[in-house]
């Protein structure tokens, strides 16, 4: 989209655009500034979650070894049955938790940013027009 720059006839005007034009897109630089920390802390609750996920499954292996064993007592069974259970239970979390990061969720939020970063590089290009545009009007 070609700017008119013709409107701003002096460098008073330029001074009005150029603070509105900052102002506006001040928001935008903070909600970039977030996206990028979402981004970064988004990475580190994937990386925690399948590291937990890798734990879980270990425990699984364990408890489902400990349970085929042959002359296991009663009590021994049952108690790791309960903690299969509640492995499998915490790993089914695991496993929905790294999945509600995907899909659609994941893709509207790819357009959030990538309406953020637009705005932001539309108004930093309209900014340094009309600083062009300052520069070249007579004082």
């Amino acid at each position: 989209m070609a700017l008119d720059l013709s409107l701003l006839t002096t460098k008073a005007e330029c001074d009005t655009a150029l603070t509105s034009l900052a102002a506006e897109l001040d928001p935008y630089q903070v909600r970039d500034t977030n996206l990028d920390y979402r981004d970064r802390q988004a990475t580190r609750t994937e990386d925690d979650v399948a590291a937990q996920l890798a734990g879980a499954e270990a425990e699984i292996a364990a408890y489902t070894a400990i349970l085929a064993m042959p002359n296991i007592t009663d009590t021994m069974r049952k108690l790791n049955e309960s903690k299969l259970r509640r492995t499998n239970d915490r790993r089914d979390n695991l496993t929905e938790r790294g999945e509600a990061r995907s899909g659609a969720p994941a893709f509207l939020a790819d357009v959030d940013a990538a309406q953020n970063a637009a705005q932001v590089a539309l108004l930093t290009d309209a900014q340094a027009q009309v600083s062009a545009r300052k520069a070249a009007l007579p004082s």
